[in-house]
């Protein structure tokens, strides 16, 4: 009998000090003029799982995110880095100002003086959960889709999401409307 108290006291003090937490990079806050305008908030966040940590020294976890794509929201799956040399990561953020005007930053890489310096290769990426996101209000919303993490390529992504939002965007104005790009984004 002794044992199994002993067990389920070691069980609940190794539940109350929670899961280890994954090693993180040096953090900064975004200058204001990383703010973008956009029309209403993200969706809730996505459930991802996170692959094992690749075996390299200075490996950090970076948390996936939300980025405004010309008019929705994609997901961009978290991942394990190594950080650029003298960089810290500002990560993504919503604020509002004082009229209530939304703003987002997506995260990115910060030199020294505050620069936006090129982003790491992912070295693994998360795998979101294939669960619905569900609204704080209890409805279900589309899924947007999933940045793929190809460094150096993120002009074209982005001009190539535009061309095809506005081909397809059609009359689409409703806030919960997250309907994917194409079919073939998500891996």
């Amino acid at each position: 009998m002794r044992c199994r108290a002993a067990v389920a006291g070691a069980l609940v003090v190794a539940l109350a000090c929670g899961p280890p937490r994954l090693p993180s990079p040096p953090y900064t806050s975004h200058p204001a003029s990383a703010l973008v305008e956009i029309p209403y908030p993200p969706p809730p966040a996505r459930v991802e799982t996170v692959p094992l940590r690749p075996l390299r020294s200075g490996v950090v976890w970076i948390d996936g995110e939300w980025s405004w794509q010309a008019r929705r929201w994609a997901w961009k799956p978290g991942r394990w880095v190594i950080p650029p040399p003298n960089a810290r990561f500002a990560p993504w953020t919503t604020v509002r100002d004082r009229v209530g005007t939304l703003y987002q930053a997506t995260g990115t890489w910060r030199g020294p003086s505050g620069e936006e310096v090129p982003a790491p290769e992912p070295l693994a990426v998360a795998s979101p959960a294939p669960a619905a996101i569900i609204t704080p209000e209890g409805a279900e919303i589309r899924q947007g889709p999933l940045l793929q993490l190809d460094a150096g390529a993120r002009e074209a992504r982005d001009a190539s999401a535009i061309e095809v939002i506005e081909e397809r965007d059609g009359n689409h104005t409703s806030p919960l409307d997250y309907t994917e790009l194409d079919a073939g984004s998500e891996p």
